[in-house]
């Protein structure tokens, strides 16, 4: 079973191909995708890119939080 971003019902819902990419389910297109293109340049477009989620830590307790929740040297992150 694939992985699913938080975004995944919407793609659903907006009718989107979805697809494997690196064990994510993700959308491949949403119909045509000549018309995705002339959307894109008439008006924006977004790309889903919470598969690759970085989470930023800070305070007092992040360090000794990281030491004990990573194998990583926290010192050299």
């Amino acid at each position: 079973m694939s992985l699913q971003t938080v975004l995944n019902p919407e793609h659903r819902r907006l009718g989107a191909r979805m697809t494997d990419f690196g064990g994510w389910e993700m959308p491949l297109h949403y119909g045509s995708q000549i018309e995705e293109h002339h959307a894109v340049r008439r008006s924006c477009g977004i790309f889903d890119i919470s598969h690759m989620q970085a989470a930023d830590l800070s305070g007092a307790d992040a360090k000794p939080f990281l030491r004990r929740m990573l194998a990583n040297d926290v010192a050299k992150l």
